[in-house]
């Protein structure tokens, strides 16, 4: 209730109790108002735009004058309902609320709004399954759209209507806010409406609108549709076969069937919704994850993590982890290779397949690090001998022009350029190592059933050939000493 409003109707109130012998006056709380007068209760509501009456002593006389003369000293002489007036009287009912006036509403606005025309909820993570094998039916299912199709509507604010009371006062009504325009990229507005520029999948996440540049094959990829190559991503519906080259330099590739002895490259990410069968030709390069139910007789290199469900013969190098998980979760045979960590239910077999895995570094990081560091110091020291030129060289040729000091000014220019682009390259590469480091420094193997016999390790240049079973085992290397706890 407004201050104002309140101040006089507790005047109002006090000042009816010598008139009319009121029976009482009560305050519900700060915001609700009910007295009792002469046997009829006069409530507000909580908003101040509703007055309520209740006859609570039937047998009393009343009429329609003293109701409303009732009203008229609280303030209320507008918005009054008659015919309630009318009724009440007629029933008096003891256990009824009569809403006898009503002021004008405040109308709240609303926010505004997008109304995105495609599925938003899809999950971009494969489905973890009961027995921990990952099920990668839906994954990649992200929805495609053509290029110019409508993906999305802006629905702008509604700014809502004032309220007045009875006294009146305004009463504001809550405003509503309109939102920023989409950010993201792939898509043109025209007005409130947002377009696909290209054909592509399309996702909303992180408040970002993205229409990703995608080839879509409804069907097998063979030796008699030929390959593929394509810059954004690739998503096959169908098999891929013996035999071709699918190839994406910036996306990801997604099949939606099986794989057999062919060549996936992906800038971005491999997903296999079932898995691939290499025949030990089969070859598969991503700048991110790899994923799929199994791989046999295949040669993966990913520049981030490997998942799948089972592994077989297989030839695999990840920078980050190798998770294979699920029921049987296992690793048979090949060689497996990641900076960080390896992940499975079960490695090796009881028939002591041989089984190969390195983790960490077989190299001295820290000595390339140091060596690279020394590189990087004598290049600033040629770096700034040039500089220390080129400044006398400046100075001479402010004394006076010199056709062979300008030809010595731009031969060391060039040289500071290249120095400045080799440092900047060395960065680099003493970043990459130290990353490298710092991955490999979490180096470790957790099996979650059995390691068997016939599994050799290799853990940041430790070895170790695994002789007796060992279950639910982390493997780690102190010092010069690979632990099994």
């Amino acid at each position: 209730m407004a201050r104002g409003l309140w101040s006089f109707l507790r005047g109002a109130f006090l000042g009816c109790v010598d008139a009319y012998d009121m029976e009482g006056v009560r305050h519900m709380n700060t915001i609700q108002t009910q007295s009792i007068v002469n046997g009829i209760e006069l409530v507000f509501s909580d908003d101040n735009t509703e007055v309520y009456v209740t006859i609570k002593n039937p047998t009393m006389s009343f009429s329609k004058e003293k109701v409303l003369k009732y009203l008229k000293d609280i303030g209320v002489t507008t918005g009054i309902d008659y015919a309630e007036i009318d009724k009440m009287l007629a029933e008096k009912d003891a256990t009824k609320r009569y809403k006898v006036a009503q002021s004008k509403k405040p109308v709240d606005g609303k926010d505004g709004w997008f109304e995105f025309l495609f599925d938003t909820d899809v999950s971009t993570k494969p489905k973890i399954l009961k027995d921990g094998s990952v099920d990668y039916s839906e994954y990649g299912n992200v929805p495609f759209v053509d290029e110019g199709e409508k993906i999305a509507i802006y629905h702008p604010a509604v700014q809502g209507e004032d309220g007045l009371s009875f006294s009146n006062e305004i009463i504001v009504a809550k405003k509503g806010k309109d939102l920023a325009r989409l950010k993201g990229k792939g898509f043109y507005a025209e007005g409130n409406e947002y377009f696909a520029k290209t054909q592509g999948r399309v996702t909303y996440k992180d408040e970002r609108l993205l229409v990703e540049n995608e080839l879509l094959i409804d069907g097998d990829v063979s030796l008699a549709t030929g390959d593929i190559n394509f810059s954004g991503n690739i998503h096959i519906r169908g098999n891929v076969l013996t035999g071709v080259v699918v190839a994406s330099a910036k996306g990801d590739v997604i099949v939606d069937g099986y794989v057999e002895a062919c060549q996936i490259y992906a800038g971005g990410s491999v997903v296999m919704k079932n898995g691939m069968q290499g025949n030990g030709k089969g070859k598969i390069i991503a700048g991110g994850s790899v994923s799929g139910k199994f791989f046999e007789r295949v040669t993966i290199e990913s520049g981030m993590d490997v998942h799948a469900n089972a592994i077989m013969n297989s030839d695999i190098t990840a920078v980050q982890d190798i998770v294979v998980s699920g029921k049987f979760g296992i690793i048979i045979g090949g060689c497996i290779r990641t900076q960080r960590q390896v992940t499975a239910t079960i490695i090796g077999n009881m028939s002591e397949v041989k089984t190969i895995l390195q983790v960490g570094s077989d190299v001295d990081l820290y000595a390339t690090l140091l060596a690279n560091e020394k590189d990087q110091k004598d290049l600033k020291k040629e770096y700034d001998k040039i500089n220390a030129v080129m400044k006398k060289v400046d100075e001479a040729l402010q004394a006076g022009e010199n056709r062979q000091l300008e030809m010595q000014k731009r031969k060391l220019l060039r040289g500071k350029i290249e120095k400045e682009t080799q440092l900047t390259e060395n960065l680099k590469k003493n970043k990459k190592i130290m990353d490298q480091i710092a991955r490999c420094s979490q180096a470790k193997i957790k099996v979650q059933k059995a390691l068997y016999p016939g599994t050799s390790i290799m853990m940041n240049g430790v070895k170790a050939v695994i002789s007796d079973e060992a279950y639910d085992a982390v493997i780690t290397v102190k010092g010069n000493v690979i632990e099994i706890s």
